[in-house]
């Protein structure tokens, strides 16, 4: 009987130890989110059955429907009839039926992405106790919007994310470097930043350059944060290479920006390419993603959070662009 007992004993110790562990390292708290497939419904509609499924809408999506309706359908000046009209001829047409049955294929199954976003929502919660969850909602619009907010609520256009070689965005006349934006993958980083925006847009401190540089490197901030186990690149949404170039040049981009004085800058078509989407960042290297400021706030923003002893909440009330670079300390080195 001894090595029965030895093997229970072992077993128990094991178990303990897990446990133990654990408790230490708990499980990442999950918020619980509801996701409403309004795609689904609209593909689904009928002449028959088109006014029963309408009807019910609101109570399944909420606003949504009418989000829909005024924003994707521009069906203020619309009868009713009329708009049921477009609704069928829309969901009917040829094409959109093609990219939406792409859709039923590239997101069929929503549950990775469900969990991804239900993580990142738990740790916003802990950081922002005070703030509302969202319902997400997904929909075919057309390809006019990629993810968006509407009453405390995100909404995600799924045509948008099809996937870099998908023949729709090739026939839209969509340049490379936009097609690569089209990915599933960065769905959750778009959520995310959209979130962002939805709340904290209104402490963007000012016009120039540095402001710029500032709110957009909060916003990866709050990103990186959000969204633990995805990796860097994905979450900036640049390819590996561009990610690479971005570290590995930090303090050539920092003394571009110094040395052509354009930190105080407020001429955005001087420095649009730097936080917008562009093939490459105006008059650096081909190498330089666009969004390139991305980057430099997102690495003053840590330096700042090292150097002063604030919680992420209060970082996004920060508006003084010039107190903040000094207290910073930022000063990269090459």
């Amino acid at each position: 009987m001894k090595p029965i007992v030895l093997f229970l004993s072992i077993t128990l110790v094991a178990f303990l130890l897990a446990s133990l562990i654990l408790s230490y390292f708990p499980e990442d708290k999950k918020a619980e989110l509801k996701v409403n497939r309004f795609e689904q419904e609209l593909f689904f509609i009928t002449t028959d059955n088109l006014i029963e499924k309408s009807n019910s809408w609101d109570t399944i999506f909420g606003s949504f429907p009418e989000v829909f309706a005024t924003q994707i359908m521009n069906s203020s000046q619309l009868t009713t009839a009329q708009y049921y009209d477009e609704l069928l001829a829309f969901t009917q047409h040829k094409d959109m039926r093609e990219a939406y049955d792409s859709t039923v294929v590239v997101f069929d199954d929503l549950s990775e992405f469900e969990h991804i976003l239900e993580l990142a929502f738990g740790q916003f919660t802990n950081e922002f106790p005070s703030y509302p969850l969202p319902e997400i909602t997904t929909f075919f619009g057309g390809f006019n919007y990629g993810v968006v907010t509407y009453d405390n609520n995100i909404a995600i256009g799924l045509e948008n994310f099809l996937g870099t070689n998908s023949k729709f965005y090739q026939f839209l006349g969509d340049p490379e470097y936009l097609r690569f934006q089209k990915q599933k993958k960065f769905i959750p980083s778009n959520v995310m930043e959209v979130w962002f925006n939805e709340h904290f847009q209104k402490y963007l401190g000012g016009r120039d350059l540095l402001s710029q540089i500032i709110h957009k490197g909060k916003a990866m901030y709050f990103i990186d944060k959000m969204l633990v186990d995805i990796s860097l690149e994905d979450k900036f949404r640049f390819t590996k290479s561009q990610m690479d170039w971005v570290i590995e040049n930090e303090a050539s981009i920092w003394e571009f920006l110094v040395h052509e004085d354009m930190l105080f800058s407020k001429k955005e078509i001087e420095f649009r390419s730097f936080v917008n989407y562009a093939p490459f960042a105006k008059g650096m290297p081909q190498e330089a993603p666009g969004r390139v400021a991305y980057y430099i706030g997102y690495k003053m923003v840590n330096e700042y959070m090292d150097n002063n002893k604030i919680d992420i909440e209060e970082l996004m009330y920060l508006t003084d662009s010039r107190k903040f670079l000094q207290e910073s300390k930022y000063k990269p080195t090459k």
